[in-house]
């Protein structure tokens, strides 16, 4: 006797639709900029466009640019921890187009959390000007390393063998590029850290620890 077996196979297509949304979103950013993409694509080598844009849009921090930006930082981030939960399995929930739509609003949280309560403490401790240098560094270096982190994210999404191989360098990369990112914003504004060590601890402690504790208390 034959034994019916039920086979369920999960749906990826809506991984495409995503990929399809950053490259949409990549396409209006290099439209509406001209070379501002290839230049931020190349801010890890050649730092002295980030000095250039900053000081055309220092009173100008929140344009159109990084606005399509953020939505591609929040769609790929997240795609990110999408394939990290199917890996490792951190929570079942987490799984299928329900839990990378709740990823999203996630990554999106903990971005306009940690933006709102920085502008906040700046604001209390008028330091504006300092804290956007910082933010400007940050969001230029994270714009960067998404460019990079892409086509390996990309090739884990498609590959058909070596899938689980191709995700952990993808994971490997994306470390070592977040501590080349803060090495470089380090780098960049040493002198202004130095002179405002209280504020850069505040900083670390408000801005990168509590967001983050926030978002896992009601997420996970």
């Amino acid at each position: 006797m034959f034994e019916a077996k039920e086979i369920i196979h999960q749906n990826h297509h809506w991984i495409s639709l995503v990929f399809l949304a950053i490259l949409i979103f990549l396409t209006w950013a290099k439209v509406m900029y001209k070379d501002r993409l290839l230049h931020t694509a190349s801010l890890f080598i050649a730092n002295k466009y980030l000095f250039i844009y900053f000081n055309k849009e220092k009173n100008d921090i929140l344009n159109l640019f990084q606005f399509l930006f953020f939505m591609v930082q929040i769609l790929t981030i997240s795609l990110v921890f999408y394939f990290a939960n199917n890996l490792w399995q951190f929570s079942a929930k987490l799984n299928a187009f329900n839990g990378y739509l709740l990823l999203v609003a996630g990554v999106g949280t903990y971005f306009c959390l940690r933006y709102l309560i920085g502008l906040f403490l700046a604001e209390i401790f008028n330091i504006k000007n300092k804290y956007n240098r910082i933010i400007y560094d940050k969001v230029s270096y994270f714009n960067n390393l998404i460019l990079w982190i892409l086509p390996f994210l990309i090739l884990s999404a498609y590959a058909n063998i070596y899938k689980e191989f191709f995700l952990k360098i993808t994971f490997i990369v994306l470390v070592l590029l977040l501590i080349l990112r803060y090495v470089l914003v380090l780098a960049n504004n040493k002198k202004l850290i130095v002179n405002n060590l209280f504020y850069f601890i505040l900083y670390i402690c408000a801005l990168e620890i509590a967001p983050l504790a926030i978002i896992l208390k009601l997420t996970i």
